[in-house]
């Protein structure tokens, strides 16, 4: 039996839901072949609780645990955390350096697809339609007129290195702009500015399936917030979830196209999620890869697997084998 370090929280604004991710993940692993142990991360304080409500710390030197003088090894990190450090390769540069197995994206892919900005104009070098937009960095004077010229209002403003909608927002004029900018500044060093693309949203899970890049299927989010926001997100009232979407089958078979050729060039690993915005002449557009998508009982990718007729259990088995076996 392996043991398996599920590791969830972080810095971010995902904090909350991350520990719902990681708890639902120890739920369903296989306990036949792996035992969970839910760290938990907050800033430097790395820790396990056992089932007394004992807390014992991590061993940054080596990524153990030792309980009643009994020294505990991971034979794969099982990465839970979006956002900051979880994301971004900060955790998958630390655990390259210990030669730890874990669970999904390498640094490089991790650090390049976090970064929304840098990520949208990978996903343009290989063919993958995405919106305009302008990068700023924090001190840096946001040129007004450029914005109009390129982007033009409606505008979203969002972090460049932030998930789940935390600090976006949607600016219908100039007067709206420079409190984004404080928002979307608020949460991260760089921002972008990108043209708004009227349509419907949809999010594309993709994985390796029997060793080659598979889309898992296409599901339509119907927000009842103006945009897919942070509060909409996780409220089960405040949207839907159409799976497959309703769109032409050339629409869908485009989407799962460009996810599946996205994934194989820049070398994602695990589960990843990808999102576009389908305008109304069903031509879609690509917004950004989710490396660590959520897996509470509200998130998308469960809810994509149970579609496609997978074991979510049998997911994570071949997850935490893809890792061990890299």
């Amino acid at each position: 039996m392996k043991n398996i370090a599920v590791i969830a929280g972080g810095n971010s604004g995902e904090y909350e839901v991350s520990l719902r991710t990681g708890e639902n993940i120890c739920k369903i692993l296989d306990r036949t072949l792996f035992y969970p142990y839910f760290i938990h991360f907050k800033g430097a304080d790395w820790s396990y609780t056992d089932e007394k409500g004992n807390v014992h710390q991590i061993d940054k030197n080596d990524f153990s645990l030792t309980i009643d003088g009994i020294k505990i090894t991971f034979d794969v990190a099982f990465i839970a955390i979006h956002g900051n450090p979880g994301e971004d390769g900060k955790l998958q540069g630390y655990f390259e350096m210990l030669e730890i197995p874990y669970t999904g994206c390498d640094l490089m892919t991790s650090a390049l697809t976090f970064n929304k900005y840098f990520c949208n104009l990978t996903a343009a070098h290989f063919g993958i339609p995405i919106a305009p937009s302008l990068l700023y960095h924090k001190n840096e004077t946001i040129d007004t007129k450029a914005v109009a010229e390129v982007c033009g209002y409606p505008c979203f403003v969002k972090p460049c290195n932030s998930g789940s909608s935390v600090g976006v927002t949607k600016v219908h004029s100039e007067n709206e702009l420079a409190a984004a900018v404080k928002t979307a500044f608020d949460v991260d060093d760089q921002i972008m500015i990108e043209q708004f693309i009227k349509g419907r949203e949809v999010t594309c899970g993709t994985a390796k399936i029997n060793g080659k890049a598979t889309a898992l299927a296409v599901t339509e989010i119907i927000s009842k917030n103006e945009f897919y926001d942070f509060e909409s997100k996780y409220k089960a009232e405040l949207h839907d979830m159409v799976t497959p979407a309703n769109f032409p089958k050339p629409v869908l078979d485009e989407i799962m196209h460009y996810s599946e050729i996205f994934y194989q060039k820049v070398g994602m690993k695990g589960v990843v999620r990808m999102d576009y915005i389908v305008t109304d002449d069903n031509r879609p557009f690509f917004l950004e890869v989710n490396t660590i998508p959520g897996q509470t009982a509200l998130s998308i990718i469960p809810h994509q697997i149970e579609h496609i007729g997978k074991d979510l259990k049998k997911v994570y088995t071949d997850i935490i084998l893809e890792a061990l076996n890299d």
